[in-house]
């Protein structure tokens, strides 16, 4: 034991001594020579070990590089999936809301005498997009035939048609731009000119009977006048439902009545809900029975 304490304590001094003397030496002393020799010695040894360890690196590398990437892929679809799931609810959201102010527009111009009942477009013919649909509501909501049916638009209702069929629980819109459908109806401004609306192509609208004199301008608005087409009787339609604008006015010098070209306010093919005006008063359910 004590042979092996004077080895270690012999080996400690050595190292004292050498460590003393190369610091103290010049850089072309011996001892720095043979740090440089042995230098000399293992650096080709490490060249060739660092380019035989080169490839495992560059592997090593690629796979945790693949993996990494693989990860943030799946992070960014995730990402995208909650992002697109995002914008279809903002979308709904949009819609209802668009559709909640459109309503309040209806309820804010039914005339007196009537309650709207909202009903949803539930079903239509492909071939007959400005005839007819069937609605979500029927007889138990209160609807009845020959109750004015309206959409939102600029002014608040817009007449698109008359219910022309009703059961329980469905009922069947017959538009004004269907040829069996015919309005009495007025222009703002005009001093009172009375006209009958009839379909012409296209989803537009033709006031027939305004004699010359009367001051029709385009940009006008045209609205129920509460009388039927021959213009003596009361209408099913209550007066001053708004229903287009004048789109153009012309007549020639023989003429006796003015040419009235109207464009509705409510393209019927895009309707997804409406309100049909049930007649609660008296005078609004004289109306509707004709």
């Amino acid at each position: 034991m004590m042979i092996r304490r004077g080895v270690i304590g012999g080996l400690i001094a050595l190292c004292l001594i050498v460590f003393t003397v190369y610091f103290r030496e010049s850089g072309g002393g011996p001892l720095h020579g043979a740090q440089q020799m042995a230098g000399s010695a293992v650096m080709p040894l490490q060249s060739i070990a660092e380019r035989a360890s080169q490839p495992f690196r560059d592997g090593w590398s690629w796979v945790t590089g693949l993996v990494d990437a693989r990860g943030q892929n799946e992070d960014l679809k995730a990402q995208n999936a909650a992002l697109q799931a995002r914008v279809l609810a903002l979308s709904d959201q949009s819609a209802e809301i668009a559709r909640l102010r459109t309503l309040l527009r209806i309820d804010g111009s039914v005339p007196s005498g009537y309650k709207s009942v909202v009903a949803s477009v539930v079903g239509r013919s492909p071939t007959s997009w400005y005839a007819r649909a069937t609605l979500s509501a029927g007889t138990s909501d209160g609807i009845v035939v020959n109750s004015p049916v309206v959409s939102g638009a600029a002014p608040g209702a817009a007449l698109v048609g008359l219910i022309t069929q009703a059961s329980a629980f469905t009922s069947v819109v017959t538009f004004i731009t269907d040829p069996s459908i015919r309005v009495g109806a007025t222009v703002d401004g005009s001093g009172g000119a009375l006209g009958v609306l009839r379909p012409t192509v296209g989803g537009q609208l033709m006031m027939d009977g305004v004699p010359r004199d009367f001051q029709v301008k385009a940009g006008g608005i045209v609205r129920t006048a509460g009388f039927s087409a021959d213009l003596r009787l009361p209408s099913v339609f209550p007066r001053g439902i708004a229903v287009g604008l004048v789109a153009g006015v012309g007549s020639r010098d023989v003429d006796t009545f003015q040419t009235i070209q109207v464009t509705p306010y409510v393209d019927v093919r895009t309707l997804a809900d409406v309100a049909v005006l049930t007649p609660q008063s008296t005078a609004a359910r004289r109306r509707a029975a004709g």
